[in-house]
């Protein structure tokens, strides 16, 4: 499998924040946008640490309900 531009500058990106100390990594987060922070991160990484009532909110009962019929026998 061939080494893609993304992944190249995942890589930068990890490498560079790796070399700074917590406090300028903070700095430098905070001056990024939600979205912008987010970016590239998993589904499970973006949720973690938010409790099913957030991981639900926004959704709409019946998709909801949609969801869970998935896992009934």
């Amino acid at each position: 499998m061939a080494y893609s531009m993304e992944e190249f500058i995942r890589e930068a990106h990890q490498q560079f924040l790796h070399g700074l100390t917590p406090d300028e990594r903070r700095a430098f987060l905070e001056q990024l946008s939600p979205e912008e922070r987010l970016r590239g991160l998993g589904p499970e990484e973006r949720l973690r640490g938010l409790g099913p009532e957030e991981r639900l909110r926004g959704l709409t009962p019946d998709q909801i309900k949609a969801y869970l019929k998935k896992f009934e026998h």
